[in-house]
């Protein structure tokens, strides 16, 4: 039996990510995978339960929201760490699942970029990824609930096909997914998603600028003073 790990990149372990991990999980069962998701934010202090798993898989999915072009910071030290490691990894395949708020695919598309650059220096196979627009609209909610819902879900379900037989996924997968629309309609639609998201803080904070995704801001710091990494 194959066995498979997710990675939740997201320091949320409820939200569009884990939706996007929960899916993956569930059909890569159906296919007679071992598959288990572990959540990497948890594990900032100390990482060996993700290199415990990694070290067993044949496949690794990555899955996570896209915050400035890419993924969120603490990607990048779990890959240097792995880095570090160089033990554990032996040719595994390595997939990556990326969800940003832009409908288009190219302002997220350099985070599977980092994924594959850090395989190929590695020695893992990378295979692929898929980009997710519109999944701060989603908040946790299915891929149905997208406006275009229905492609997605029938080409995300391919990319799971691939992974799942560990396969090349082709990008043509995700851009076919696309929400297509002219610029002033997506310039419409981000203006309604930002007036959505500041009625949502506000309903939950009050007048308070803290960010939603600042619940474990002390965490960080003190996991963060604790590593010695050069900046």
């Amino acid at each position: 039996m194959k066995k498979a790990v997710i990675i939740n990149l997201s320091p949320r372990k409820v939200g569009t990510s884990m939706m996007l991990a929960n899916r993956c999980w569930e059909f890569l069962l159906s296919r007679d995978y071992r598959v288990e998701i572990l959540h990497l934010y948890p594990n900032l202090k100390d990482l060996s339960p993700l290199f415990a798993a990694i070290n067993e898989a044949e496949s690794i999915i990555m899955v996570g929201p896209c915050y400035i072009n890419t993924y969120p910071a603490d990607t990048v030290y779990l890959l240097e760490e792995l880095e570090k490691n160089q033990d554990i990894l032996h040719g595994q395949c390595l997939y990556a699942v990326i969800q940003g708020g832009m409908p288009y695919v190219h302002t997220h598309e350099s985070g599977l970029k980092m994924m594959e650059l850090f395989a190929r220096e590695n020695g893992l196979c990378y295979n692929g990824g898929f980009v997710v627009g519109m999944g701060a609209m989603l908040n946790g909610q299915p891929l149905s609930k997208l406006i275009n819902g229905k492609s997605t879900e029938k080409k995300f379900d391919r990319f799971l096909e691939n992974v799942a037989k560990q396969e090349d996924s082709p990008a043509t997968l995700y851009h076919e997914a696309q929400l297509k629309m002219p610029g002033l309609v997506y310039c419409i639609m981000a203006k309604i998603m930002n007036r959505k998201i500041e009625k949502e803080r506000r309903e939950k904070q009050g007048d308070s600028k803290k960010s939603p995704y600042d619940n474990h801001g002390l965490d960080l710091y003190h996991s963060k003073k604790d590593r010695t990494i050069d900046c």
